[in-house]
């Protein structure tokens, strides 16, 4: 794994974004639609040549994401990932496969519930983090003897507490249980170039989970009352269905990697001890 290779994968994902979020301001401004095309623009509230300058930047910095989308298709042909398994893989594009190879450390990555947990697929309870700000970072030690250093910085501790957060939420107080940027890259991005390709994760995964859950009497925790899957929202459905379809991606990515770095690949708990099927 060549981590060079990985760093400048993550900058060029970063700066993609810097100039999308750019472009998408600047539309916003001047009325534009999300994607760039024109809608009726009020022009009485522009003179004419600033109204051009807007656009000219907009359309410029939509110019910058291609060529970065260019180069990064050339840099990813450095991760035999990519050539081996994630380029033939129908639904996933340039931005997806980024993000996954940039942010995915597969040598830490043991067991694919390590890579759902870190990219925030996992709704189960787990120990949260905290990080305690002290003058004595070298030396100091928590009260609470239940709590384990993991990390000594310059003007603070990393330490893992015994209060149990939801693996896939945010929790006040806790640093984030995942990677935000990558949880939003997969749930977004990838999942819906899976459902826009009509690849075989989507026909395979998601549509037959979607409507195992519009006739099931099992319930679930809705706008905080216990609803049965049947009768929850829609979208809610929707989102079950995809975080269902990128965990089985992630479930074969994780034993295709992990082969092809020469690493040993562990079923998921839920297999390896509970004795559930993979599709279940």
């Amino acid at each position: 794994m060549n981590t060079q290779d990985k760093q400048a994968l993550r900058i060029l994902v970063r700066a993609r974004e810097d100039f999308q979020a750019q472009r998408k301001r600047m539309d916003n401004r001047i009325g534009r639609k999300a994607d760039g095309t024109d809608q009726e623009i009020d022009e009485r509230a522009f003179r004419a040549e600033d109204l051009e300058s807007f656009v000219d930047i907009a359309d410029a910095a939509k110019e910058q994401e291609k060529e970065i989308e260019k180069k990064l298709k050339k840099l990813l042909k450095r991760f035999d990932i990519w050539n081996e398994y994630l380029c033939d893989v129908k639904g996933v594009g340039t931005i997806s496969a980024a993000h996954i190879i940039g942010e995915f450390n597969i040598h830490i990555g043991s067991t694919v519930s390590k890579l759902w947990q870190y990219a925030g697929l996992n709704p189960g309870m787990i120990r949260g983090k905290k990080r305690i700000q002290t003058k004595n970072p070298k030396t100091y030690e928590p009260q609470n003897k239940s709590w384990k250093i993991l990390k000594r910085a310059e003007d603070h501790v990393l330490v893992l507490t015994d209060k149990r957060i939801r693996g896939d939420r945010l929790t006040a107080g806790f640093i984030s249980p995942y990677n935000k940027g990558l949880k939003t890259a997969l749930m977004g991005v990838l999942a819906s170039g899976f459902i826009k390709a009509q690849a075989p994760m989507a026909l395979d995964y998601y549509y037959p989970y979607k409507e195992r859950l519009e006739k099931s009497e099992r319930e679930v925790n809705h706008n905080g009352e216990m609803t049965p899957w049947k009768d929850v929202s829609k979208g809610h459905r929707d989102m079950a269905a995809k975080r269902y379809m990128v965990k089985m991606f992630l479930k074969d990515l994780y034993a295709v990697w992990r082969g092809l770095e020469g690493l040993d690949v562990r079923e998921p708990y839920q297999e390896e001890y509970l004795g559930h099927e993979h599709g279940n």
